[in-house]
């Protein structure tokens, strides 16, 4: 992990990422964009910097869909300008074109400059082309994750191949393929080879450390593994076997995990990233009520108390806006219904909300104006909000993490693919989520922070809902659901873990609302629609191939059906 400044990252990466804003295959490769003394440290950085910047994303994948889907914030039942929830915006998605424009274009050029090197030179940048290689598969994996079938194996040959239509390569070819290069990789990088080029300080992740970026490679192929299960359960477990035996490890902490920390200025600071644009981001009941009835120390790392303080229930109390009998509700974690039908309910709309009271207090009238409903802790995804412009806070992404990893490997335990203890990995990714957590709100400078106490998580550990007791079907439920609030900072995560398990699901531990609009019963999407070729190239033929080929198993529905499902996600 390391610190970066966003606004730090030389001319020569700037220059790279401003030029790259066409969707077109063939100007992709051809138009002139990469400086030809363009070194593999330059081109890591304009990669790299692309895999963070996520400021689209997060506005209209996470806030407006993802993160509403998931039930990890809702919107205020007074809100009136609140972006419908299942009409997809065409900005969404936007890890897409950013693969091939910015992403996958310079590790393709990094592994390319290093081709053309003399052989003696291209030895000393081994790892160089691995770790390239590693975030290719990568932002690669993430794309088809939520789209299927992707240009891969064509798509990034058009500077030396003149190759403007590249075919779609669908999810069982993409997957093996991922997992040769991520091997090879891994075995580039735990080889020890001398007198490697260190990217040092342009690899904003690990320093250009050869072992880190070797276990980030294990961890992503465990995660790939896990998304085939379903569907190629033998070449999924010899994954899992391989991995498991590899000399490169996993992660051992969460001091090791793949995670970008910004440094105090320049990142994630309003515009796109605030998630408070149209309506407040309040919390979502379903999540506060598990949270809080289990003692989940991350509920104040997460969420704001409302506003209804002691002093401030004695003072509705002395200026007659509440009974004299009204007494203090220590809890103050009150979380919004995340149904739009449920939101606009009566009932709802005149319980939660903000709400302004008249006050008279030595014969002065005044008002005082309360939220009811919990607010998220929006300094963990903007910087600048509640007043923190100046506060010098610090950003955190995590992208794979040693919780995930934990609760990966209680799950293959507890199936009895592996044969560990399912509960000692359980226990130890549920301590490493608080541990991670409780950093990353201390470095935003969340408000009210307090830290985290061991007292505190060993009471969590015990609640009933939360210890590793049950039938397997309730240790799989809760394992899943502790992976899920994991990723509460990583909502994409959270979205492909709930396909993957069907958790959380409604009437379960943590309970899922079911959505309603105006009487009818909303699906939840699984996918994003995969982007029709635009500009002059002519490669429609192939997506129209793509389209058919992801048809053939049924589960994927029309083009424009979001709730099809891609190859892996299927049905639990």
């Amino acid at each position: 992990m390391k610190l970066i400044n966003k606004l730090g990252l030389g001319a020569a990466a700037v220059s790279l990422m401003l030029s790259s804003c066409t969707k077109n295959f063939e100007e992709l490769n051809t138009n002139p964009v990469v400086s030809p003394v363009a070194t593999p440290q330059d081109l890591i950085v304009a990669a790299e910097y692309k895999v963070v910047d996520r400021d689209l994303d997060w506005f209209y994948d996470n806030y407006t869909y993802i993160m509403r889907w998931m039930q990890l914030g809702s919107s205020l039942p007074t809100s009136s300008n609140i972006t419908p929830m299942f009409t997809i915006s065409d900005r969404a998605n936007s890890m897409y074109p950013d693969f091939y424009k910015t992403i996958g274009r310079y590790t393709t050029e990094i592994k390319s400059v290093i081709s053309k090197m003399p052989a003696d030179q291209q030895a000393t940048y081994q790892n160089a082309g691995a770790i390239a290689q590693i975030i290719q598969v990568y932002a690669a994996w993430r794309v088809s994750d939520v789209n299927g079938s992707i240009p891969y194996t064509e798509a990034l040959k058009g500077r030396d191949s003149s190759e403007f239509t590249p075919k779609y390569d669908n999810q069982a070819t993409l997957f093996p393929i991922w997992e040769n290069e991520l091997k090879a990789a891994v075995a580039t990088l735990a080889s020890g080879a001398a007198n490697q080029v260190s990217y040092g300080s342009s690899d904003m992740f690990y320093n250009g450390d050869a072992a880190k970026w070797a276990k980030a490679a294990n961890v992503l192929r465990l995660k790939m593994a896990m998304r085939q299960l379903k569907r190629s359960e033998a070449a999924a477990k010899q994954i899992i076997t391989d991995v498991l035996a590899s000399s490169a490890g996993l992660f051992t902490s969460v001091e090791e995990e793949f995670k970008f920390i910004s440094a105090p200025i320049g990142f994630a600071r309003g515009t796109n990233w605030n998630p408070d644009t149209g309506s407040p981001f309040a919390a979502p009941m379903g999540m506060v009520d598990f949270m809080y009835e289990n003692s989940d120390p991350r509920i104040r790392l997460f969420f704001r108390r409302n506003g209804y303080t002691e002093s401030a229930i004695d003072s509705l109390k002395q200026g007659g806006a509440l009974s004299s009998n009204t007494t203090y509700n220590p809890r103050r974690y009150v979380g919004a219904p995340c149904s739009p039908d449920a939101r606009t309910n009566p009932a709802y709309v005149k319980l939660f909300g903000v709400k302004t009271y008249k006050v008279t207090i030595g014969g002065k009238v005044s008002e005082m104006t309360l939220d009811t409903v919990s607010l998220v802790q929006t300094r963990l995804f903007d910087l600048d909000q509640n007043g923190g412009a100046t506060s010098g806070g610090v950003y955190s992404m995590p992208l794979m993490t040693y919780a995930e990893q934990c609760f990966i490997l209680a799950e293959l335990s507890e199936k009895g693919i592996i044969a560990q203890s399912a509960e000692e990995w359980y226990l130890k990714g549920i301590r490493a989520s608080i541990k991670d957590y409780n950093t990353m709100a201390s470095l935003a400078k969340i408000l009210e922070y307090s830290a985290v106490n061991d007292e505190e998580v060993d009471t969590y550990l015990a609640s009933a809902d939360i210890a590793y007791t049950g039938t397997q079907e309730q240790k799989l439920e809760k394992i899943a659901v502790q992976n899920f609030v994991n990723h509460f900072k990583a909502p994409h995560e959270a979205w492909g873990a709930w396909k993957r398990t069907g958790y959380p699901k409604e009437g379960g531990i943590l309970a899922m609302e079911p959505f309603f609009t105006n009487g009818a019963r909303n699906t939840v999407p699984r996918r994003w629609q995969l982007p029709i070729p635009s500009g002059t190239q002519e490669n429609i033929p192939n997506y129209e191939a793509a389209i058919k080929d992801m048809q053939t198993t049924g589960e994927y529905g029309e083009p424009n059906d979001v709730t099809g499902r891609v190859w892996w996600d299927m049905a639990n």
